[in-house]
């Protein structure tokens, strides 16, 4: 997903493109059979520095595979920087959800700040400015995957070369090869050599990595998976293990480039040819899901989880069943009085500032923290839950002007209510309570960084529903994900400036790219900055949280009363605040993104609400 990750200025309108097109109704729900097959493939040699004389031909034999299978093939051969951007940008606008993708790219590339460029024939890197102008962030390419959610994907990087800018670029001689790219959900990426390592082009084709690959995705009927082990095998066995091929994960079931040369009808009823599963639909996911919920309670004699399963699925395939437990058991237990909420607050105004003010300043003298909130407004209703703060009743003007059209209108919106607000993101340390006890099933990965207090991340949607469901039965009171209005006011902290503290980004206020000296690009400790006027950390980076509603192009028809927006069957969800893989743009109380509701990304986290 582009929106949860830091893109070069000049790129960002690529994957607008991209993601104006899924965001299209009719686009959006097209199937997996007619999403199509796609390719991307770039062979990059006449470097004036360090010519590399078998990436053109790599690149069209490649492109003669992909076509024979069926793919649409885009192709830039000895791009310079204007070339490789439009080849990119025509290959993102061809991109639909549940498309077949591959990508191969043969050529120089270097690697700055824990980031892979891709090299232009034209480039001249002298410093890292030149860089991020005349190079193209890999991130960019993946983005558009990201936001197309294809079916399956894999991206071929040929560029694991010693080239004549990495070490001066660097500043360290050891500092070579490639970045290890995050593993991502459908789309994987394919080094010719380990991460950090390089290999030489020299001799009779002294990197069999693409021969190899070339024969088997050229084998009719051998899935990409199958192809990739077939290719590491290959290259480990001719090269007597000095060169290792390495994969971010493997592709999903389904990527075949050549397919078996004979009538389908044939094909299937022959014991030659064994047919793949149909892929899992998360209609029959989603339905698993709550299938265990209500089996896990089915036998309960408690209100609450019943209240839980109904807050999860309210209108699920036990839900009257599940109301007439609720009111059967309910009268036999003890009610607690909810407190009283405080009186509604109207936001502080901010001095007269201009209202597209987003660039980052520098302080000249580092900001008092804002007081932690009281001990008489916090609370928390059981050893390991979230830390909650009251937050009161009020009125507030939602969405902004400055630069999207999906956060216009501005709006009046009433939170009539007081409610209590996660004071921070869930933790791993909490989410792993869950996973120790039963209630939640995933446990993410931690990226080697520690658990502990950092935010939990790479969860999707459904995941932290699970996580409320059963902090509501572990406590008998009402757990579950905000509503865009009601994270947006909270976020705010009763200003109405573009970002908690005021009208233009602030050094050291927040994580986020170029929010720090230096970028941290990962997650850190909860509540590591000053806390917003109501006292909630972290409402701007660190993780980017997911909230209750479906996403809206605009809010001409949403709630005005503080409600999330529904709609029926919706398949993408809001994430709100931004993370530390964004830039400050991302950050603004007024931002917001969309995500696939049951896709997890190693950015994506959450925080709870609780109801009085």
């Amino acid at each position: 997903m582009s929106w949860l990750r830091c893109l070069p200025a000049a790129f960002c309108a690529v994957l607008l493109l991209a993601n104006s097109l899924l965001a299209t109704p009719g686009l959006a729900q097209v199937g997996n059979a007619n999403a199509g097959r796609v390719a991307l493939v770039i062979g990059n040699g006449t470097y004036p520095l360090a010519p590399i004389g078998d990436a053109a031909s790599d690149a069209r034999a490649v492109a003669s595979a992909l076509r024979e299978g069926a793919f649409d093939v885009v192709t830039a051969e000895d791009a310079n920087g204007p070339a490789l951007q439009d080849a990119i940008a025509t290959f993102a606008s061809k991109l639909r959800h549940g498309v077949q993708a591959v990508v191969f790219y043969s050529g120089h590339a270097v690697q700055l700040r824990n980031r892979n460029f891709l090299v232009p024939v034209d480039a001249r890197l002298r410093s890292a400015p030149e860089v991020a102008q005349a190079a193209v962030d890999l991130d960019m390419l993946l983005d558009a995957l990201i936001v197309a959610r294809p079916e399956s994907a894999l991206v071929v990087l040929d560029a694991s070369r010693d080239n004549p800018w990495q070490v001066e670029l660097a500043g360290n001689a050891k500092a070579k090869g490639l970045v290890a790219v995050e593993r991502m959900e459908t789309i994987s990426v394919m080094f010719t050599a380990v991460p950090g390592r390089t290999v030489a082009d020299a001799g009779a084709r002294g990197n069999p990595a693409i021969d190899e690959w070339l024969k088997a995705i050229r084998t009719p009927g051998l899935d990409m998976t199958a192809a990739l082990a077939r290719t590491r095998e290959a290259v480990t066995r001719l090269t007597r293990r000095s060169q290792q091929i390495w994969t971010s994960s493997e592709p999903p079931a389904g990527l075949i480039v050549t397919p078996v040369a004979r009538p389908a009808q044939i094909a299937q009823t022959s014991r030659a040819v064994i047919p793949l599963p149909p892929m899992e639909s998360p209609a029959a996911r989603q339905d698993a899901y709550e299938l265990a919920f209500w089996e896990s309670i089915r036998s309960s004699e408690s209100a609450a989880e019943f209240r839980a399963y109904l807050n999860a699925y309210p209108n699920g395939l036990f839900a009257p069943l599940a109301r007439t437990r609720e009111q059967q058991y309910a009268a036999r237990q003890p009610t607690v009085p909810a407190p009283a909420a405080a009186p509604p607050v109207q936001p502080r105004q901010p001095p007269p500032a201009s209202p597209g003010a987003v660039a980052s300043v520098r302080e000249p003298a580092r900001p008092t923290p804002a007081p932690a909130p009281s001990s008489a407004r916090t609370i928390r209703d059981c050893e390991g839950c979230p830390e909650l703060a009251l937050i009161p009743p009020g009125t507030f003007e939602m969405g902004a002007n400055e630069l999207y059209e999906f956060e216009k209108p501005v709006h009046t919106v009433t939170i009539r209510s007081g409610f209590y607000m996660g004071l921070r993101e869930v933790t791993f340390e909490e989410w792993d309570a869950c996973v120790d006890q039963g209630g939640c099933t995933h446990r993410p990965n931690d990226r080697n960084l520690g658990r502990g207090k950092r935010p939990v991340t790479d969860i999707h949607w459904n995941d932290a529903n699970a996580y409320l469901a059963w902090l509501s039965t572990r406590t008998g009171r009402k757990y579950r994900l905000p509503s865009e209005a009601e994270w947006e006011y909270a976020a705010r902290g009763g200003v109405a400036t573009i970002y908690p503290w005021g009208a233009t980004m602030v050094k050291e206020r927040a994580n986020c790219v170029a929010c720090n000296d230096p970028t941290r690009r990962q997650a850190i400790e909860v509540g590591q900055y000053p806390a917003n006027g109501f006292g909630l950390f972290d409402m701007a980076g660190n993780a980017a949280e997911w909230v209750a509603d479906c996403w809206s192009d605009s809010y001409r028809a949403t709630p005005r009363d503080g409600s999330a927006f529904t709609a029926p069957g919706c398949r993408e969800r809001v994430l709100r605040g931004g993370s530390f893989n964004n830039d400050p743009r991302y950050l603004r109380s007024a931002a917001r993104f969309k995500y696939e509701t049951d896709v997890r990304f190693y950015t994506n986290g959450f925080r709870v609400l609780r109801e009085p």
